[in-house]
């Protein structure tokens, strides 16, 4: 069969452990504990071409009065940058034309597996490496350029250190003048309180999830995900982040200025300086789309990446958009009716 759902958790978490863009998110564990905490069914689709499986694709599915979404990934904001295919780890090697010939059987299987869940809305944010979507634009989809930033790591940390905005240099050697410290943290509880106090308003754009959702991902990716605290000298708390440490470094979740201190330039860069000691071959500060942090993020010379969405809307789908953008959305309804951080 072309096209299956993956029912074996050793089976899948081997494949993507395999590929060069198997990501953290798209592990077993990760997609289980998304579908108990958003509401989504996740289907672990797996692709393949005879009796080989070539690529994977976790879809999410939700159905309710009528209407049909299949997402990847859903809806959580840039808590799940990008999902979608995962290519296997022999793809990157391959001659152009088997590249080709692979990709026909993998959009082939896609196009069946659309087929059958029938949405009336369907969005699937591919991973930065995923560049060849002329399938899917053939097929009529709508796409979407989506921005991050990352930062080779493999100059030595003297020439990172250099290519650093001058400004930011120098505020960085006053932190560090001033005893400024790092600590690897247990709990997510001052992370998620600095997130609260962010998000949970209603004219935020963004649903949120709650605690309990960080902390199974906590306990279940141990050596791979890790929350941060930076202190000053007296002890008190200037910053928090968290980051997956999991073929790439990312800056994953992180929370706000602390008493409006530039405090998290310092954490970035004491976070970057332990992803070069660990041996990662790049630093990914996720998510460049945001004009208000952009400028922020610049600061350390990143390249900038990309990463692509491909997406269909039906009329259904449409109609159902124009309501959520101009009347659900709206700051006073998204009070009463959308579910905040706890």
């Amino acid at each position: 069969m072309p096209v299956e759902i993956v029912t074996d958790k050793e089976t899948w978490d081997t494949f993507i452990d395999a590929s060069p863009s198997g990501l953290l998110f798209h592990r077993w564990d990760f997609l289980k504990i998304t579908e108990q905490h958003t509401g989504y069914t996740a289907l672990p689709y797996g692709i393949y071409k005879g009796r080989e499986l070539v690529a994977v694709c976790p879809l999410f599915c939700r159905r309710r009065g009528g209407f049909s979404v299949v997402l990847s990934p859903p809806p959580m904001q840039a808590v799940i940058p990008y999902l979608g295919i995962v290519m296997n780890r022999d793809y990157a090697a391959a001659k152009q034309s088997k590249k080709e010939s692979t990709l026909q059987v993998v959009t082939g299987g896609l196009r069946e597996v659309i087929g059958d869940l029938s949405p009336n809305y369907l969005s699937i944010k591919l991973v930065p490496d995923y560049h060849d979507i002329r399938q899917f634009i053939w097929d009529g989809y709508q796409t979407r350029i989506n921005y991050s930033y990352t930062i080779d790591l493999a100059p030595p940390l003297e020439t990172l250190w250099k290519n650093l905005n001058g400004k930011l240099r120098t505020n960085l050697r006053k932190f560090e003048k001033h005893g400024y410290y790092l600590e690897e943290g247990d709990d997510l509880t001052l992370l998620y309180e600095t997130i609260r106090q962010r998000f949970s308003q209603p004219d935020m754009d963004i649903p949120m999830i709650t605690q309990r959702y960080f902390e199974d991902i906590f306990r279940a990716y141990p050596d791979h995900v890790h929350v941060y605290h930076l202190y000053d000298r007296d002890g008190d708390l200037r910053g928090v982040g968290t980051t997956q440490e999991y073929n790439r470094y990312l800056l994953w979740v992180g929370g706000p200025k602390i008493d409006g201190t530039s405090a998290n330039e310092y954490l970035q860069w004491l976070l970057l300086r332990d992803a070069k000691e660990k041996g990662f071959r790049e630093f990914e500060n996720t998510g460049a789309n945001n004009p208000n942090l952009n400028m922020h993020k610049a600061k350390y010379n990143p390249d900038l990446s990309i990463h692509l969405e491909v997406s269909r809307v039906d009329a259904m789908g449409r109609a159902a958009e124009w309501v959520y953008s101009n009347i659900v959305n709206r700051p006073w309804v998204k009070k009463r009716m959308v579910p905040y951080i706890e």
